[in-house]
């Protein structure tokens, strides 16, 4: 019965938390919200209604299909250097979202899909660069170190799994599709808005999961006892592993030497964090996907990251 209840009672006890500490919800909430609008809407909501607009067209499927030698031989799928572009552009979870509405539209097929997210649902390269090495490291030409083992560990993480070609993404031809243009934007408009407010409830809620945890971390002796380079590899491991912006931050300004600092970094920007991890679920309706095996392949990605960024150090 505890099993089978397990989530409802789980629930019940979080809102009660919620109840009993306002303070703590209160601002894990504005921060959730801070981060939805500055951060989410600005990049992510233009890019999700001009890809809903042209993946309801097939000009991007007729133009991939001269690059598919490539994308067969490296990515296994025919299709997969759309989701894996769109996501070095726009980030989690547009990756996410470009293979659903794929599957959605039926060029690719649900096992195909939920391959191809497991390593093409990415970060952008202007979070890594911008953000994380410009912003919060305080140099730019550090992106070297995170963005190529980032995307080259998602390349070597499709070696790593069984998948072959459905017949679906493997037979079909492709011929311009010619839907009425103010049909199609509607639709896109539409499809957009229930996304990025999905997005942003989701990061809300994880913001508030990520400021319990780090009031907790902060007023425990033990943690507040420890070495400050181990208590901030903790804290910035734990925070990181909810909502990687608040864990990047945490381990960028500590004193770790930088090479400590740009290995973890890795790994929580290639594991994501459980809060892109529901994004991801929130924007993927129509694949139904194994949550555990996808939470075990973006772990993966982590340490593949995190190794590939000790060998550049080495190199």
């Amino acid at each position: 019965m505890l099993k089978r209840n397990f989530i409802p009672i789980s629930i019940l006890l979080i809102i009660f938390a919620f109840i009993l500490n306002p303070s703590i919800v209160s601002e894990g909430a504005f921060r959730g919200l801070a981060i939805w609008i500055n951060n989410i809407v600005p990049y992510l909501f233009p890019m999700f209604i001009l890809s809903n607009i042209l993946l309801q067209y097939n000009f991007m499927y007729s133009l991939l299909e001269r690059l598919s030698f490539f994308s067969k031989r490296i990515l296994k799928s025919k299709f997969a250097l759309i989701p894996y572009f769109i996501s070095f552009i726009s980030g989690y979870p547009s990756g996410a979202m470009i293979v659903n509405i794929m599957a959605n539209n039926k060029k690719i097929s649900v096992p195909e899909a939920n391959y191809i997210l497991t390593f093409t649902n990415n970060c952008s390269f202007q979070f890594i660069a911008a953000v994380v090495s410009y912003s919060m490291l305080g140099n730019f030409n550090l992106w070297v170190y995170i963005a190529i083992p980032h995307y080259l560990g998602a390349i070597i993480l499709s070696f790593l799994f069984k998948h072959k070609e459905n017949n679906l993404s493997k037979n079909i031809r492709f011929q311009n599709k010619s839907a009425h243009f103010n049909e199609v934007f509607s639709s896109s408009v539409y499809k957009a808005i229930i996304s990025i407010l999905t997005v942003g409830g989701v990061i809300v809620i994880f913001s508030v999961f990520s400021q319990y945890v780090t009031t907790i971390l902060l007023e425990n002796r033990i943690f507040t006892s420890l070495n400050t380079n181990i208590k901030n590899i903790i804290f910035s491991l734990i925070v990181g592993s909810l909502e990687i912006t608040n864990g990047c931050s945490i381990i960028a300004s500590s004193l770790l030497p930088l090479e400590i600092k740009l290995i973890i970094i890795n790994f929580l920007i290639s594991f994501s964090g459980m809060s892109i991890i529901f994004q991801t679920i929130a924007v993927t309706d129509d694949l139904n996907f194994n949550i555990l095996d996808y939470i075990k392949s973006k772990f993966l990605l982590g340490i593949v990251s995190a190794l590939i960024c000790v060998l550049l150090f080495i190199i």
